[in-house]
């Protein structure tokens, strides 16, 4: 079972003091035995300790209070001679600094190399449904919405930190100009350096999505190695990019509503029902189809907190000229169920 390093690092002392409990000691000895790395680790840990008495020693001695306390009638050639003793006192001291000094870059090194050999790739997922939240390696937090994944590395190396999203997810990025922030949402590309935005980027989707919280980002494409450059997005703002065109449109909006979800709730403000039924059947993993082409054009004003699917649809039905059905999901030939399918229609053709 692998240990942290730091967690390690801060039992060595004890275990070389004796003051570890047999627990402690039992699993620095087991860590020890997984790797000659650990050993070699644990031997110039043991070296640095045993040099620490000389270390504390060398900090209390003073070379020039001792000169002071010379009796003056010490001839000059003595006094040549207690000087080059000093010198050497010192020099014998300062080498344990010195190859302490070295051993700690060694280690840093070693301990960086390591890291990087072990960095793998991960996918959290959101059920259906549901909001995730976590944090990366560097401390961003994330938000992911349901029916979302978000892919990264278990340590942020080389010169960006770079995430692939398919879905829906905030993130409050830990600030870091010497390594910037880069999200890949199918062919966007959102970099920033630290900042809070959210991204919509599905797969079964032909547009992808940003809406800017605070601070900046960069937005641009990258197809058969052609870079496109769209520029930089402002607080308050939300842009839209067409995957056929490499297009993008940007609007003034209001935020909050883009970013409810985190706290499971729905906002509609005189949006359209075509995007009321996307973003309600992503929410309630549904099939929701809109049969009459009238419906698409509809503008719905809403706020859903923790309704579930039927209840939101009565309040559709009592606030808009709306009827549905619904048809409840079926076993496929494969064993698997389809979704469930809610057929949307102007309520005068009832």
């Amino acid at each position: 079972m692998e240990r942290g390093c730091s967690e390690i690092e801060e039992l060595l002392p004890g275990y070389f003091s004796g003051e570890l409990q047999d627990t402690d000691r039992a699993m620095i000895d087991e860590w020890r035995s997984e790797s000659p790395e650990n050993e070699i680790i644990f031997q110039e840990s043991k070296k640095a300790w045993e040099a620490m008495p000389l270390l504390h020693e060398m900090e209390q001695f003073n070379s020039f209070e001792a000169l002071k306390k010379i009796n003056t009638r010490i001839s000059n050639q003595e006094t040549t001679k207690w000087w080059i003793s000093i010198q050497r006192a010192a020099a014998i001291l300062l080498l344990p600094l010195l190859i302490y000094s070295g051993y700690i870059s060694i280690r840093n090194i070693s301990l960086k190399n390591q890291q990087e050999a072990h960095v793998v790739m991960q996918t959290i997922s959101s059920r259906q449904g549901m909001v995730a939240q976590f944090e990366l390696a560097d401390g961003t937090k994330v938000w992911l919405n349901s029916g979302s994944a978000l892919q990264f590395p278990s340590l942020f190396t080389g010169d960006l930190r770079e995430v692939k999203l398919s879905g829906e997810a905030f993130f409050e990025v830990t600030k870091n100009e010497n390594q910037p922030f880069l999200v890949k949402a199918k062919d966007l590309n959102i970099e920033v350096l630290g900042t809070s935005f959210n991204v919509v980027s599905y797969d079964d989707e032909k547009q992808a999505e940003v809406v800017l919280v605070e601070g900046k980002v960069s937005l641009f494409s990258e197809i058969d190695q052609v870079k496109k450059v769209f520029g930089t997005l402002n607080p308050g703002q939300r842009v839209v990019y067409l995957d056929e065109n490499q297009q993008v449109l940007a609007e003034e909006v209001e935020v909050d509503k883009y970013i409810a979800w985190r706290d499971g709730n729905l906002i509609f403000r005189d949006d359209k029902m075509e995007d009321v039924v996307r973003r309600l059947s992503r929410w309630f993993n549904v099939e929701i189809v809109i049969n009459d082409p009238e419906i698409k054009n509809y503008a719905y004003k809403a706020t859903f907190r923790n309704e579930n699917l039927t209840q939101v649809l009565n309040l559709l039905k009592i606030s808009a000229p709306i009827d549905y059905q619904v048809i409840d999901n079926m076993l496929l030939p494969n064993g698997e169920y389809s979704k469930q399918k809610v057929y949307l229609m102007n309520k005068k053709k009832v």
